[in-house]
Parts: C-alpha cells; sequence; structure tokens
C-alpha cells in the first residue's frame, strides 16, 4: 500500500496510508446501493400517481441522489456512508480543513471521472499519478486516505494517566485536541523507525514537532523531545479528564 506525506498544520510532515483502489471502488459500490435503495423506496411511494397531477415536486425527492456525494463530503468530514464502511476519508493535501470548494470540485468532476467513463477515468488517473487523486481531486488538490476506525482511542490524544499524577504544563491549554493528535502520532512513527531506535539518536521528526509545539506553547524547557511530548501528551489528558 503507497504512502503520502502530508503537512499538517503544525508544519509537521507525516505518512499517511493511501487508500486502495479497491477500497474506492468497493465505496463507490456501497454509496450506489444506498442510491439505488433511496431510489426504489421513492418509486413505490409515488407508483399509482395519476400523470395528471403535478409531477415537479417528485425531482426535488430525487435531489438528495444528484447532490449525495457534494453533501456526504462536506458534512460528513469527506465521507459518505461507503467511505466510512470502507474506512476512508477525503482530505486536503495541504493538511487544511476540506472546505465546500473542494468538494464542489469534486462532485462536479464525477461526471468526467464516473458517470461519462464508468469509473476508467478515474482508476487510471488514481494508479498512474501515485497520489491516490483521481482528476476531481488533482483539480481540488485533495487525496483520499485510510482511517483508524472509529471510535478508536489510537486515532485520539488520550493516554493513559498513573495513579497521582501531576502535570508540569499548564500552557498546553493552548493547544488544540487535533495538535495533540499529530503529537502522539509522530510519537508513534517514532518509535517504529527501528534506524534511528538502534542508535539511540533522537528521531528529526520528533524535534521538529517538539520545536512547534514550545513556541505554540510559548514556553522554555530543557527536558528531552521525546519525554517533552509525552509530558504534553499526559498534562493534556489530565486537564480534560
Amino acid at each position: 500500500m503507497e504512502n503520502l506525506s502530508i503537512s499538517t498544520t503544525q508544519n509537521v510532515d507525516i505518512d499517511y496510508q493511501l487508500a486502495s483502489v479497491g477500497d474506492r471502488i468497493a465505496a463507490n459500490l456501497i454509496d450506489g446501493f444506498i442510491k439505488l435503495a433511496y431510489g426504489i423506496v421513492f418509486s413505490l411511494f409515488t407508483f399509482g400517481l395519476s400523470d395528471a397531477e403535478p409531477q415537479w415536486w417528485l425531482g426535488l425527492i430525487m435531489l438528495p441522489v444528484v447532490f449525495y456525494n457534494l453533501l456526504c463530503d462536506l458534512f460528513l468530514s469527506g465521507q459518505t456512508f461507503g467511505k466510512m464502511m470502507m474506512k476512508i476519508r477525503v482530505v486536503k493535501l495541504d493538511g487544511g480543513e476540506l472546505n465546500f470548494g473542494a468538494c464542489f470540485i469534486r462532485w462536479v468532476f464525477r461526471l468526467v471521472d464516473i458517470s461519462f467513463t464508468y469509473g476508467v477515468c478515474a482508476m487510471l488517473t488514481v494508479i498512474i499519478g501515485g497520489k491516490g487523486q483521481r482528476v476531481g481531486d488533482i483539480a481540488a488538490k485533495t487525496t483520499v486516505l485510510k482511517i483508524n476506525p472509529k471510535g478508536s482511542l489510537s486515532g485520539t490524544a488520550y493516554v493513559e494517566l498513573e495513579e497521582g499524577y501531576e502535570p508540569k504544563y499548564p500552557e498546553v491549554s493552548l493547544l488544540s485536541d487535533s495538535d495533540l493528535q499529530t503529537i502522539k502520532e509522530v510519537l508513534l512513527i517514532a518509535s517504529k523507525d527501528r534506524q534511528y531506535n538502534s542508535i539511540g539518536a533522537p528521531h528529526p521528526l520528533v524535534l521538529k514537532t517538539k520545536e512547534v509545539v514550545i513556541k505554540k506553547m510559548k514556553i522554555e524547557t530543557k527536558e528531552p523531545s521525546r519525554e517533552f511530548l509525552n509530558t504534553v501528551l499526559k498534562d493534556y489528558n489530565y486537564y480534560h479528564q
């Protein structure tokens, strides 16, 4: 599975796993089934209505199908129900928040990527491009990534606190939950890097993250980088438990 490096809002580059073509196809099939089921229910509801009756409102009922992908990506943080089931999500390449403009561009380009070409254009672009992007993603500067299962504590800022723990940095109040999630992910990445663990040298990603965090917290500290980030995680959990 290919990875992609994305710069977070803390200016830290982190490697994420790209959603596979299979994941995206499966998500599209699930979404297609949902839209088909809605259409069948809608047809059963309107069956038997006289052609003489006003039909203009029937089109309004079908609008959720037309705008399904746009509305889901916009209001479900880059996910449709199919993407939720496949545990994938649309994200901005610059690490910023997914906005209406990006969602709208992706939705419009579905005509080229999927509708007019039966998905062939999207599949070829994703495979050849190397960044998990169909044409709509390239235009919107987005991609689709694998995510942690919903509700998994590994995807949050949560860490266990030992009994009687005393916080050290009250300035953690200046950090957001997403900041702490980034810190936790950086520590996880560093712990799996055998090259730096074998020589005992500080991981450059950890060093860079510490530099950004102390600047945001407006403090100075001589605590080693990894220990400092672990302390920040614990302090944050202490004040938010």
